[in-house]
């Protein structure tokens, strides 16, 4: 989430010192890297007389430029500065993360206190929260006895094993 607030940000320093981290981008943008397509001579011609017939040179040339176009848009990615992380690198790329994740997770136990429940909410039509016949009791009673039996059940589920889940298989 960093490497797009940089870029919108401006704090891509790091990105142009050459140092590689774990923000630098992995391929470069490869297509604003390419020459301009080759205009074929053909193309000026369909461009000035569009009511033309095609014939089999104008179908050749327009079977050109697709196959120039899609060959500018494809990403060599063998031709492109790869990378290797090396066993020291990749080790303290762990270590960091892992106190990056430890630390978030110290932020989240956190809570902030919870704050006072305002009493004066806005009721939209009180007349009908006021009409409303009120929940009895004995129905409350009766709904927390079903969850908790609800619950209880819940927890005494257990899977028995019957059969091996893998099956070895005999090849000869």
């Amino acid at each position: 989430m960093g490497n797009c607030c940089d870029s919108c940000c401006g704090d891509d320093a790091n990105s142009q010192s050459g140092e590689v981290t774990e923000r630098s981008r992995l391929l470069e943008d490869p297509v604003s890297n390419n020459t301009n397509i080759l205009r074929v001579p053909s193309d000026d011609f369909l461009s000035r007389y569009p009511n033309s017939m095609p014939k089999t040179s104008d179908e050749q040339s327009a079977l050109n430029r697709i196959l120039q176009e899609t060959a500018s848009n494809v990403i060599d990615v063998a031709a492109l500065d790869s990378h290797t992380l090396e066993q020291h690198e990749y080790r303290e790329r762990v270590t960091h993360y892992t106190q990056r994740l430890n630390g978030i997770a110290v932020m989240q136990r956190w809570r902030s206190p919870p704050t006072k429940v305002c009493l004066l909410a806005d009721l939209p039509a009180p007349e009908k929260l006021l009409s409303t016949e009120t929940v009895l009791p004995t129905d409350l009673q009766t709904m927390n006895y079903f969850m908790e039996a609800a619950s209880e059940a819940m927890s005494n589920i257990k899977v028995e094993h019957k059969e091996d889940l893998v099956v070895p298989f005999r090849i000869p």
